[in-house]
């Protein structure tokens, strides 16, 4: 199938329109709150950054005892102090001093209000995706593009009922049924560019059942 040997990128979408970003406001956390984080989540964060790469120190402000809403990446609320947003993304340039690497620990469900997950553009080179990540049940926001992952696409990733925005492209990917995506009822956009879908005889029946 031309879709399993592409070699521009092209974002394979079965809904009618796409999702619109809005610009991300970083002022959840104000300066003048006295909210803290939720210690067990800042626990969480902590034991994250452990099991990661990071050459360029980017993640240098996660310490033991800070207030993880004002750490770099990291977006709380300031009226719950709750973990609600995490971005990862490595800038483009210079890329391989800024991106991160290693393993992703699954402290990460110890974040129960979390919907916004980007570790795009990083480098966690010979590792598949995380099958926890279909247990982030309040994600609305995941994008894993060009990070490096390799392997089967978890079919879990189809429990995310609230998932708006799923952007996979990019990564040495493979599945072998689209089925998954059938779960994903609040679905926008869908990008699986680059994923060897060779196997995957059932997307025609997907897009005629959207």
């Amino acid at each position: 199938m031309a879709i399993a040997t592409m070699t521009t990128p092209l974002p394979i979408s079965f809904f009618p329109f796409l999702l619109l970003i809005p610009a991300i406001c970083f002022t959840i956390c104000d300066a003048n709150s006295n909210l803290l984080c939720i210690p067990s989540e800042r626990e969480a964060l902590l034991k994250f950054k452990n099991h990661l790469i990071d050459p360029s120190n980017r993640l240098s402000s996660w310490v033991e005892g800070g207030d993880c809403c004002k750490w770099i990446g990291v977006v709380g609320h300031n009226l719950t102090g709750h973990v609600h947003q995490l971005h990862l993304a490595a800038p483009l340039s210079p890329y391989e001093q800024s991106a991160l690497g290693g393993k992703i620990n699954p402290s990460l469900l110890e974040l129960n209000h979390l919907s916004t997950l980007d570790l795009s553009n990083n480098n966690f080179s010979s590792i598949h995706i995380p099958k926890f990540f279909g247990l982030l049940e309040s994600l609305t926001y995941l994008n894993l593009s060009r990070a490096q992952f390799q392997g089967a696409i978890p079919h879990n990733l189809g429990n995310l009922s609230k998932l708006q925005y799923l952007d996979l492209r990019g990564n040495d990917l493979k599945s072998e049924s689209l089925h998954w995506v059938s779960g994903l009822s609040s679905l926008q956009y869908l990008d699986l560019s680059y994923a060897n879908l060779s196997k995957a005889t059932d997307w025609l029946q997907l897009i005629f059942s959207t």
